[in-house]
């Protein structure tokens, strides 16, 4: 039998490293990132990172950590070589930022590189170099205990890499961003970033979250943020989130650290987006901090070669805490002074009724019953996760198992604590204000109630204020099993057009749990016996034409949380205060009470702002004082 020559072969050893290199060494951001997760392996309190040229013509790492011996030196430039992992388990419990052994071996196959290192303990240093991964050199040298790593021409030797790396400067802006990055999960480290010999970035050792925040974004920002936490047995999340006044055209200021490690989670930044789920316009995003901290067997960080993303044994669980945490410190339940914990005890244990079920689709919806107390006493948790919060006291009762997969179950030994929710390093500025004790000086344009405060003045949009307290209202009656009803002293007939007839006698209930009791008389005439009491008879019949003429491509159904918030908000805004009402004091002065008791009250539920302050400063400078 006559055999071809075959198409299969095993790669030269230089091409497989930069193969592997392109895994690891995206761009310099990627060196810097590798480089400065060995130097915090390595235990340093200081770091400083040089580049030129965007990071393309240098990046130097120095530390102040453990250093190395000559010997481990030489054997970290190959591949596959750490001193993090020995055996297949340990990849089940990593505690370290680098753990592969790939980070210096790839860079040095792509550059010109020279690492100098020295342990405290022996006389001298050892320098190790190597110029696209060959031809290794060592020797002596003097130098003070820690470890440089020197990465010069990157890509020098792959032309074809080269090309696609941005300018200097947008490459320089990724290096800044990961070193800021990293900055902000260890506050006790000082890093310091010099591009082309100048000083860029300084950030001494920090005493906290919230001073490093500080140093990173500067006090103004850091004093338009508030504190969460949530802890357990065994989770804990925690960090700082903007106030819903302060938001961003793209998700860049939104930070997650899972075990102190910078990631990239889908999962997590969901809970983020929807814990302001109302609070801010659907094209802007808030600035948040979130860590999330748990047992290194309960994550998997090993799925990515960059380790950029992470895999939860329970992210159910991780995305209940975490949705939580943030919206209680939203809805200003963060405010626990010297250090006392909060009575969480409102939160209830989580439990998973018994029709757990999961779809395992990520654009499949949150599903639910159409009970009001059921859809929206949960989060909008994990897509096809029925979640039920049982408010009654006691632990945290065993979980359904998930019955296709477990990668969306919940772990009772996770949240089998009751739930703490507290405030850390809390900014020393107030964190809100009551409406109804400054000074109302009146009306502007019948649309706007015009404050006099300490520092300046504010002006409140009466709508959205109003929209606010009733959407909340609504809110609560619907948890509580359904929005209440005044009956019709006469029934009012109402005729729909004939498309629409079928669709809404067949959601007769659904009407029922939104306020409006109504029934089929025939073809296309539905009788109103009862409409939401919070708006009156009269108010009633126009809020149900409005949610007619709004169906949308769910219909009339309440059985997810995402249509019957939908339908609530729409409720509030068509049954609030409009602009161009007149008001009198009376009004006003009671409103602005209202406005006080209201969860959430700086956005309407569509995420415009309540209000708008104008300090003292701003006016004076208007008038050139």
């Amino acid at each position: 039998m006559e055999h071809d020559e075959g198409i299969v072969h095993v790669l030269d050893e230089q091409v497989a490293s930069q193969i592997a290199a392109g895994e690891v060494v995206e761009r310099p951001a990627s060196v810097v990132k590798e480089l400065i997760e060995n130097a915090l392996d390595a235990g340093a309190k200081r770091i400083t990172i040089d580049i030129a040229g965007g990071g393309r013509e240098l990046v130097r790492v120095s530390d102040d950590g453990c250093g190395m011996s000559p010997r481990d030196a030489e054997m970290c430039l190959r591949r596959h070589a750490t001193s993090k992992i020995r055996t297949i388990k340990d990849l089940d419990n990593i505690s370290t930022f680098g753990f592969r052994g790939e980070a210096l071996a790839s860079i040095a196959s792509v550059s010109r590189l020279e690492l100098r290192t020295r342990r405290p303990q022996d006389e001298f240093g050892f320098v190790v170099r190597a110029v696209g991964g060959e031809g290794v050199e060592a020797a002596q040298c003097a130098m003070a205990p820690g470890t440089q790593v020197e990465a010069r021409d990157l890509f020098f030797n792959t032309p074809a890499r080269l090309k696609f790396l941005k300018s200097a400067i947008a490459e320089h802006a990724a290096i800044t961003d990961c070193v800021e990055r990293l900055a902000l999960c260890r506050p006790d480290v000082s890093f310091r970033l010099n591009n082309n010999q100048r000083e860029r970035l300084d950030f001494p050792r920090a005493s906290s979250l919230l001073e490093r925040i500080r140093q990173v974004f500067g006090d103004k920002f850091a004093n338009e943020l508030v504190s969460f936490k949530f802890a357990a047995e065994r989770l804990l999340v925690r960090g700082f989130a903007s106030r819903p006044t302060l938001s961003f055209a793209s998700s860049r200021m939104m930070f997650v650290f899972v075990n102190g490690r910078p990631v990239r989670d889908k999962l997590l930044s969901r809970a983020v987006v929807q814990a302001y789920a109302g609070l801010l316009p659907r094209d802007r995003f808030p600035a948040v901090a979130l860590f999330v901290d748990l047992p290194a067997h309960e994550v998997d960080v090993n799925v990515h070669p960059m380790k950029l993303e992470v895999r939860f044994r329970y992210p159910g669980a991780i995305f209940e805490a975490s949705y939580r945490a943030l919206r209680d410190a939203l809805a200003g339940q963060e405010a626990a002074t010297d250090g006392d914990d909060l009575d969480v005890t409102h939160l209830g244990p989580l439990v998973c009724s018994a029709e757990t079920e999961v779809r395992g689709s990520a654009s499949d919806k949150a599903e639910g019953t159409s009970s009001g107390a059921q859809l929206l006493s949960a989060p909008p948790s994990q897509p096809g996760l029925r979640l039920v919060v049982d408010r009654s006291p006691g632990q945290v009762s065993a979980p359904q198992r998930a019955s296709v997969s477990s990668s969306y179950a919940f772990s009772p030994a996770l949240l089998n604590m009751p739930n703490r929710t507290e405030a850390i390093d809390q900014p020393s500025v107030p964190t809100s204000f009551s409406f109804a004790e400054l000074r109302l000086l009146g009306q502007l344009l019948a649309s706007y109630i015009v404050l006099e405060g300490h520092d300046g003045l504010l002006l409140v949009d009466q709508h959205a204020a109003h929209e606010r307290i009733t959407y909340e209202k609504l809110r609560a009656e619907f948890k509580s099993g359904g929005i209440k009803i005044q009956p019709r002293l006469v029934p009012y007939p109402l005729e729909v057009s004939g498309e629409l007839a079928l669709e809404v006698t067949s959601a007769v209930s659904a009407f029922r749990t939104l306020g409006f009791d109504l029934e089929a008389f025939g073809g296309r005439t539905v009788v109103l016996r009862g409409s939401p009491a919070l708006f009156g008879p009269e108010e009633g019949v126009r809020l149900f034409r409005d949610l007619l003429d709004s169906v949308g491509s769910d219909g009339f159904a309440v059985d997810n949380l995402a249509a019957c918030e939908a339908k609530l908000k729409l409720l509030a805004c068509h049954g609030s205060i409009r602009a161009g009402k007149t008001l009198s004091q009376e009004e006003m002065a009671a409103l602005l009470r209202e406005l006080d008791q209201t969860p959430f009250n700086t956005n309407c539920p569509h995420g415009r702002p309540v209000f708008v302050r104008f300090g003292l400063n701003q006016i004076e400078r208007l008038f050139r004082r």
